[in-house]
């Protein structure tokens, strides 16, 4: 084995020893744009810093993403310096055991890799005392790590940007370290696969590339997607197999649609001429409390201000403190109304009533009449263009992954994800206080859906639409 030049060149270690399924090379079947992705991760300069920071690489589904991830970070288990320590982040568990099956499938083909030991998320060279830890989005510890690499399998599948952030900050601590995210296109258009997506490709700093656009890798069949295409909702067969960024099926609200009422800037206080209105949606373990502060202008309703308390089962969040902030925001603004919806807080509003007026601060309890007309406000006020909101990545996040279904035969707006509907909700609460106090304005409707549904409420007690 000519060692000197397998250390230069890991690709050519991938392609001359590591052995596939089928019983062949990599280097027998490597497509170009493979080839170009493992090259562009072992790109060094001079002075050893890779030349690509960071990379994106985006693929459909069955285009080797897992299995050329795994073979990447085996390779540099090899071939990269002793005792270093590089980290595979799935999107679930699930994901993180396809990473550990690939490398024991490759251990078990390839005879370069015999001497590699691979444990249930630890992959070791005992040669180096190199390792490559595998983790999933499960993991709640990633803070303090020191890592070569890091390769983010299925970037568009974490469910948020917590991994993210910590490994890409303990990136920027190591001049020569590296962060790979290889992912198939999603549908959160405020997800942190879509933002490193667009970085990546703005920047010449960055690798990028795309499969969007182009012909199906050899092993996939052509008769096979014109099944896919005839049985798959088109949104799920674009962001699968043509590899393209599109909408949740059933999306509630446009990315288009908040892109045009995300034109406003956050205020430091209230203007005189302005009446306030406020709402809180309160959580005090797994959700978040959101309290939101919206005034009128004309026919429009603009969103002044929106804060977030975020608690936990050892800590969940104090309604004194959320208390303390009603107050505090009452004053800033001149709230003129209250209204709190969660069984939860009925001592808090009983003790604000005493502070700011009965007639100031009430409380209301979810049922399915009042979802639905929160919904159905909301939605009007997006479609006729008559919300104005300040950048807000959560509240951006809710609205965008917000899908209507039809559930036991009617129609609903719920959660497509993980991410809750909390500031949604207090929005919501405080436009329809703005809006039923203009009552004369008529807001032309506007249908979503077939004329033939005519009702989309529920009586389940969950949230649900209504138009």
């Amino acid at each position: 084995m000519d060692l000197d030049r397998y250390l230069s060149d890991p690709t050519a270690l991938i392609a001359d020893h590591f052995v596939l399924e089928t019983g062949e090379t990599y280097g027998a079947c490597i497509q170009k744009w493979q080839r170009e992705f493992f090259e562009a991760i072992f790109a060094i300069e001079t002075d050893g810093r890779p030349v690509y920071r960071l990379l994106y690489d985006e693929r459909r589904r069955g285009e080797s993403k897992t299995e050329d991830m795994a073979a990447a970070a085996v390779a540099d288990l090899l071939t990269g310096p002793p005792r270093h320590r590089s980290y595979a982040v799935a999107g679930d568990a699930e994901q993180a055991a396809l990473i550990l099956d690939s490398i024991q499938g490759f251990k078990a083909r390839s005879a370069v890799l015999s001497g590699l030991q691979v444990g249930r998320s630890l992959v070791l060279n005992p040669a180096t005392d190199s390792q490559l830890i595998v983790m999933s989005s499960d993991d709640r510890t990633a803070f303090g790590v020191r890592p070569r690499k890091v390769y983010f399998d299925e970037l568009s599948l974490q469910v948020d940007d917590r991994l993210w952030v910590a490994f890409w900050s303990a990136i920027g601590k190591r001049p020569a370290a590296q962060m790979i995210a290889v992912s198939m296109a999603g549908f959160d258009f405020s997800s942190i696969g879509w933002q490193v997506r667009e970085q990546a490709a703005k920047s010449d700093r960055f690798y990028f590339h795309s499969r969007e656009g182009s012909e199906l890798a050899p092993w996939l069949r052509a008769e096979d997607m014109e099944e896919q295409r005839a049985t798959l909702h088109p949104a799920d067969y674009a962001r699968f197999w043509e590899c393209r960024w599109t909408q949740a099926a059933g999306t509630w609200i446009s990315k288009e649609m908040y892109d045009a009422a995300e034109v406003g800037a956050e205020p430091r206080g209230g203007e005189q001429q302005f009446t306030y209105y406020g709402a809180v949606d309160v959580g005090l373990v797994h959700d978040a409390t959101a309290v939101a502060v919206c005034h009128l202008d004309g026919d429009r309703v603009v969103l002044d201000h929106l804060a977030t308390l975020q608690g936990s089962r050892s800590n969940p969040v104090e309604l004194g403190v959320v208390e303390e902030l009603v107050l505090e925001l009452s004053q800033r603004f001149q709230v003129s109304k209250w209204i709190f919806e969660s069984p939860q807080a009925v001592g808090s509003v009983q003790r604000l009533q005493q502070r700011l007026g009965v007639q100031q601060v009430v409380s209301r309890w979810p049922t399915s009449g009042t979802q639905a007309a929160l919904f159905g406000n909301l939605y009007r006020l997006f479609a006729n263009h008559r919300l104005v909101l300040f950048p807000h990545e959560q509240l951006r996040r809710e609205v965008l992954n917000l899908v209507t279904r039809v559930v036991g035969g009617r129609m609903k707006v719920v959660d497509s994800s993980a991410v809750h509907q909390d500031h949604v909700v207090a929005l919501g609460i405080a436009a329809e206080q703005c809006v039923n106090r203009k009552s004369a304005t008529v807001v032309p409707p506007v249908l979503m859906f077939r004329p033939s549904v005519a009702s989309l409420t529920s009586d389940d007690g969950t949230r649900s639409a209504s138009w």
